[in-house]
């Protein structure tokens, strides 16, 4: 955005002149530069106010300074810049006549339209260009923070122990009017007792112990059950 301070005190410094120039009885012509830089001095001041009216979309979060104060600056300075056209005017009338005065308003006119065609319309597409690029920065920011959050999940999930496992039947054996299957999983192996008419799952969820010992086969299993049947 336009900085206000700066163009309100080239404001200041060529209506200083402007009036010296006045005083001494100095022409129009001579103070041709002075009146340039002061007209396009109000002419940045007054798309300095349009600008605030509709501010970038990311001018409070870049800008040091709030919309509110930058408004602020905007209105006290063209509140100045208009003391300084009023005071011009009563000048010229006064000394030059009202046709002087209208010559200045069409040279301020071309002024500000040469300004609003050329600086302000590039001001307006760099403008456009960085929200552009701003918005693509945020977007990646975010897919990239996304990305790492799922990673992230992926990872604590991977290495999350579960509490229990798939086990499978591998056998079962009727000891004693019971029958005992056997059912192994990932570092586990449960024996079920059931009655011999009793249904049995071909697979069941048994809890999971990463820290358990290699469990026994299924025939050394068989064996201990025998053998404690005795």
């Amino acid at each position: 955005m336009i900085e206000v301070a700066a163009v309100a005190s080239v404001a200041a410094q060529s209506f200083k002149l402007l009036k010296a120039g006045f005083a001494v009885g100095r022409d129009l012509e001579s103070m041709a530069g002075d009146l340039s830089r002061w007209m396009g001095a109000l002419s940045d001041l007054t798309q300095a106010e349009k600008e605030i009216q509709n501010p970038p979309l990311f001018a409070k979060l870049f800008r040091g300074k709030s919309i509110e104060q930058e408004a602020i600056e905007v209105f006290a300075a063209n509140r100045a810049a208009k003391t300084q056209r009023d005071e011009l005017k009563q000048f010229v009338q006064y000394s030059l006549g009202q046709s002087a005065w209208n010559e200045l308003l069409a040279l301020e006119g071309s002024i500000r339209k040469t300004r609003a065609e050329t600086i302000y319309k590039q001001r307006e597409k760099r403008r456009k260009f960085v929200e552009i690029v701003a918005w693509i920065l945020m977007g990646l920011v975010g897919c990239g923070v996304l990305i790492g959050f799922v990673m992230l999940l992926k990872a604590h999930t991977a290495n999350a122990q579960p509490e229990h496992v798939v086990c499978r039947l591998v056998g079962c054996e009727i000891i004693k009017k019971k029958r005992y299957c056997v059912y192994r999983g990932v570092k586990t192996q449960e024996t079920v007792i059931l009655e011999p008419s009793e249904w049995f799952p071909k697979e069941y969820q048994c809890k999971y112990d990463p820290d358990a010992p290699k469990p026994p086969s299924l025939q050394e299993t068989l064996k201990v059950i025998r053998e404690s049947q005795r």
